[in-house]
């Protein structure tokens, strides 16, 4: 009993209890801050756990410092190596309280602040009726977490619901995929570069007869700056010539992706062409 009792003022006094309440506050602040912005930063998400494995290993080094050194003013000295009267500075109680709480509330605020923010990480807006709803995104970020990071899944959940409106022929809500400025360059025909042309391409595409069409996305591939992407892949469709009789066509499309100020993705290019030779039909249809 003697010799637990020795032990844990052995502890105390070379403030082990305190190194390592410490580390263990200051490890949930700094966890909480990249909780915060490695999403922001659409940063790999097993970052957080290699950093979670870096915290862990930093208080066993932590803990072993504390026991084997003191710090002096002369810096750190291996403990057995001190004299009894050498003058060891120290927080004292009320300062290291103050700095223990001080911290713990910070990160509490942090991880309240995660548990409290919209799980979207696509802002919504009630007059925006293509953004991605939260549960939608939600959803999909987990069937899919992991395997791409959450921009690009962003952005094949945004190019498969555009591919609905279109299959759907909402002519409003497939054009509202664009942002303001868009560049459309339909194959054999010129470009769309206004809000009027770029409806106008599509409203000739969904009137086409017998029109079924869809696309999906191969790959994507956000920029450095995480404002602006661009989106490939492959397009089929099927549409009745003059005759009636059906038309099967396949292609590839390329699709550039801008942020807008409200957080929202809006296509500001996009271009496609068939797969069929150069003696099919001509058609201006999308993907």
């Amino acid at each position: 009993m003697s010799n637990n009792a020795s032990f844990f003022s052995e502890l105390r006094r070379r403030n082990v209890f305190r190194v390592a309440l410490t580390y263990a506050v200051v490890a949930w602040l700094l966890l909480e801050i990249a909780g915060v912005f490695v999403p922001m930063l659409d940063a790999p998400e097993w970052i957080i756990t290699a950093f979670l494995v870096v915290l862990a290993l930093g208080f066993v080094l932590a803990i072993f410092i504390s026991w084997s050194f003191e710090m002096t003013p002369e810096g750190l000295k291996r403990t057995e190596d001190l004299s009894p009267d050498e003058v060891i500075p120290y927080w004292s109680r009320r300062k290291f309280a103050r700095f223990i709480i001080g911290t713990a509330v910070i990160a509490f605020g942090l991880s309240a602040y995660q548990l409290l923010r919209p799980r979207s990480s696509v802002r919504i807006s009630q007059t925006e009726p293509l953004s991605i709803s939260q549960s939608s995104t939600a959803d999909s970020l987990r069937d899919n977490a992991g395997t791409t990071r959450p921009g690009e899944r962003i952005l094949r959940d945004l190019d498969a619901q555009w591919s609905k409106a279109a299959a759907a022929k909402d002519l409003e809500q497939t054009v509202a995929f664009y942002s303001d400025d868009a560049i459309v360059l339909p194959p054999n025909a010129t470009r769309a570069a206004t809000k009027e042309t770029v409806r106008n391409v599509w409203k000739d595409v969904l009137a086409a007869p017998g029109l079924v069409i869809s696309w999906k996305p191969s790959k994507v591939k956000l920029g450095h700056n995480g404002a602006m992407a661009w989106v490939s892949g492959t397009y089929e469709l099927i549409m009745n010539d003059a005759s009636g009789k059906p038309i099967n066509d396949r292609g590839k499309y390329l699709e550039v992706w801008e942020k807008q100020a409200d957080g929202n993705w809006k296509c500001a290019a996009d271009m496609w062409n068939s797969d069929l030779a150069v003696s099919a039909p001509a058609t201006a249809e999308k993907k």
